[in-house]
């Protein structure tokens, strides 16, 4: 299984996108990959070949919450470490109010 984490916004989910996108360039220093609000989805990278990537997946729970999953990908082949810095510093951030 991939490293990951779930944090619950108390947040609308156009703020708690928002706040993730804001949370993986300025936590993390990672690139958007890939921002898809309606699916939910957002996706980021180091800049390195075959480097860990980051994938937010956001799930309106309620008016005002909003449920987000974060996982670290890794290229085929490579070994998958049971947890992700990464992952944890995304989610540390997001927790924060």
């Amino acid at each position: 299984m991939r490293p990951h984490r779930d944090v619950d916004l108390e947040a609308p989910y156009d703020a708690a996108f928002e706040r993730c996108r804001a949370a993986i360039e300025f936590v993390l220093g990672a690139s958007i990959l890939v921002e898809d609000r309606a699916g939910g989805l957002i996706e980021a990278g180091f800049g390195l070949v075959n480097s860990e990537r980051v994938r937010c997946s956001l799930a309106k729970i309620d008016a005002t919450h909003t449920g987000v999953r974060i996982e670290a990908l890794f290229a085929a082949g490579v070994e998958v470490p049971e947890s992700s810095r990464n992952v944890d510093a995304l989610a540390a951030a997001l927790a924060l109010p």
